[in-house]
């Protein structure tokens, strides 16, 4: 990849929010996933655990946890139709989990885009990360004591252009401190 191949994905990748319902093949997903292992972490820790869900049983078991368990979701599909979910979560003794989960997130977003797939972080299950109703679904998923979901990624083809143009942004500003005298 060129350097301006890279800039150019950076600047175009978008979320997605609306999904096509066919699933998306194993090597496709583990090649995204094996990104977000790749993702720098604090004091190379290494801590997030990746639950890639296909099974749509309890991906619409999720989806329905949400719904009733989480304020302002009720009757929504928290990751929009999406054929797949990848659950990141990462220790509660981690100071920089969180950070070390973004990481990660960005890493599959990007390779996510880079082959074609759609994608759009999933806040909810973090916000439901002290809720027993999440917690017996983690702990079905297999995840251990102290483990806690930091973010999820909806993952699948989207149903409209992958790259539907570029907008300018406006927020996030910028603030140059160069210890030279301004004129």
């Amino acid at each position: 990849m060129k350097n301006m191949d890279l800039l150019n994905l950076l600047l175009d990748r978008r979320s997605c929010r609306k999904f096509r319902p066919e699933p998306l093949d194993r090597p496709t997903l583990a090649a995204i996933v094996e990104a977000g292992r790749y993702a720098p972490s604090a004091m190379n820790g290494q801590l997030c655990r990746f639950y890639v869900i296909t099974d749509p049983q309890m991906l619409q078991r999720i989806s329905d946890t949400v719904s009733r368990r989480l304020k302002g979701f009720e009757e929504k599909d928290c990751r929009y139709g999406a054929p797949a979910l990848v659950l990141v979560t990462n220790q509660e003794s981690n100071g920089c989990a969180l950070q070390d989960a973004a990481c990660a997130m960005e890493n599959m977003m990007l390779a996510a885009s880079a082959v074609g797939v759609g994608s759009c972080w999933i806040n909810q299950p973090y916000h439901l990360r002290k809720d027993e109703e999440m917690q017996a679904l983690l702990t079905e998923l297999g995840a251990q004591s102290g483990e806690f979901p930091c973010c999820s990624l909806a993952l699948g083809l989207p149903e409209g252009p992958l790259f539907p143009g570029r907008r300018e942004h406006t927020g996030n500003g910028v603030t140059w401190v160069t210890g030279e005298k301004n004129s």
